[in-house]
């Protein structure tokens, strides 16, 4: 039930490098070792300010969601792939003092300075080892799993971890609508659809996202639910479109290498990011939901 906290008041989460299985000790800042690579480099001078700037065009919406899953004061929840820790650090806010929040990344750079008495942090690949079981009031990930391997035993796993009557809410990007600008740009859906591929190449599923509602009802999970927004961005002459100008910056050496783009497409898209008449429409960010029984 939501408020009870495995363990004793004082008890943390931690997990153990073996398959699918976990436990806990009483350390706030955990490390396993990572078998994963992630295309979008953690170590990047300008990965902060990108993931900033999605915490700022997404976060308010996460949140409206937790709050329609009437999530309590005293709930134990996990965020998986918790990049700068925004949505970890709002979920401790929500579930207050009494409650746990187990924030986890492969990388923690960003994370580790969070760890108090109700963030715990984790260096995890949660391909490779999993959550405690049954544990959880809620489970959150967000642009996470449309990177993963193994994104369906992934899926089933995280359903495990859900203690009964808990949720999993997962949110990834459909590219449906990343091309999506006005006025039309041939050179910007050019740009848009090399990074979606060359993304693509490497292992990320750019339609992952629209098979979430399925991929929750195969876990065994119950109440299934989705929705899809896709946000609009208007272009500002000194900010730009950090969402987009700053992905395809970290991609830009694959993207040229491999002769995706070329260097006139790429400055023909940070200007037209920088356009103040341009309205572009971010990917459609898909959300789905579901509870074990």
């Amino acid at each position: 039930m939501p408020g009870e906290r495995p363990g004793g008041d004082d008890s943390k989460y931690a997990v153990t490098p073996s398959p699918l299985r976990s436990s806990e000790t009483g350390t706030a800042n955990l490390e396993i070792p990572m078998p994963t690579q992630y295309l979008l480099d953690p170590a990047w001078y300008a990965e902060r300010d990108r993931l900033n700037s999605l915490t700022r065009l997404y976060d308010p919406g996460t949140m409206a969601l937790v709050e329609r899953l009437d999530l309590r004061p005293g709930a134990r929840c996990a965020e998986i792939g918790a990049g700068t820790g925004s949505v970890a650090e709002l979920l401790a806010r929500h579930v207050g003092p009494g409650g746990q929040v187990l924030a986890v990344d492969t990388d923690t750079r960003f994370l580790d300075p969070l760890a108090d008495a109700v963030i715990t942090v984790a260096r995890q690949d949660v391909t490779a080892t999993a959550l405690p079981r049954g544990q959880f009031d809620l489970i959150h990930a967000r642009l996470l799993l449309e990177h993963l391997p193994r994104r369906d035993d992934v899926l089933a796993s995280l359903g495990e971890s859900l203690a009964p009557g808990g949720w999993l809410l997962v949110e990834d990007l459909d590219w449906a609508t990343a091309e999506v600008i006005d006025p039309p740009s041939p050179v910007y859906n050019r740009v848009t659809g090399a990074c979606r591929e060359f993304m693509r190449s490497r292992g990320y599923d750019p339609e992952f996202a629209r098979r979430l509602p399925r991929c929750l009802a195969a876990a065994g999970l119950a109440d299934v639910g989705a929705q899809a927004v896709a946000v609009q961005v208007r272009a500002d002459a000194v900010g730009g479109i950090p969402q987009w100008e700053l992905l395809v910056a970290q991609l830009a050496p694959g993207l040229l290498a491999g002769g995706w783009i070329d260097k006139t497409d790429l400055e023909s898209f940070t200007a037209i990011c920088r356009d103040s008449d341009s309205v572009i429409f971010a990917p459609l960010m898909i959300s789905s939901w579901a509870r074990r029984a």
